[in-house]
């Protein structure tokens, strides 16, 4: 073999290896990690191994975000229609762009002009977003959303953007992505 190949060879493999190596990001199947270093509103601290045996929706979000505005009502939608029958709807503000002081009062505000009856905490250092997606380019979205089953494993990944329930042209795909993610909540709250 030629030494250029084999120098290719070489290369190819060890960026086969680093990509590999580095997909930190949780996939479906994962176990959810622990919440740490959060502020809570609207809530006690919740406790992911607390929320065994209920699926939880966790949705990151910030307030300059159009994609978060636009998907406030289907987190409002899925809470009211599902809490009582085991789903828990986390909201996790965080501040764009990082580093920013957050005004606690302000994220208040927000969740009540947009009517949020769901826990919401504070990830003012992105700490617990990076903990469930490691990887994070400004291309990226950060508007995350992952569903958790009962056995505290992920079952969904959403990977950011909106969704929402009002068909506008341009639109469909975020209303193909609300009934998918309604449909594998009421899959997972009638699992056992």
């Amino acid at each position: 073999m030629k030494p250029e190949n084999m120098i290719r060879i070489l290369v190819l493999v060890s960026l086969f290896l680093f990509t590999t190596c580095n997909q930190n990001d949780l996939k479906i199947g994962d176990i959810a990690p622990a919440f740490t270093k959060m502020e809570w509103i609207q809530s006690p601290p919740l406790i992911l191994s607390d929320l065994k045996g209920k699926v939880v929706l966790i949705r990151w979000w910030t307030d300059q975000c159009i994609y978060c505005v636009q998907s406030a009502d289907a987190l409002n939608t899925w809470h009211k229609s599902y809490s009582d029958s085991g789903l828990v709807v986390i909201g996790l503000y965080h501040p764009k762009p990082l580093p920013k002081q957050c005004d606690i009062e302000e994220i208040r505000e927000f969740a009540m002009e947009k009517e949020f009856q769901f826990p919401i905490a504070i990830d003012n250092q992105w700490t617990n977003l990076k903990k469930f997606k490691a990887e994070l380019n400004p291309e990226n979205f950060t508007s995350l959303s992952f569903l958790i089953g009962k056995d505290s494993k992920i079952i969904y990944i959403h990977p950011g953007g909106e969704y929402h329930e009002t068909l506008e042209k341009g639109h469909e795909n975020c209303v193909r992505d609300y009934y998918e993610i309604q449909q594998r909540i009421q899959l997972a709250i009638r699992s056992k």
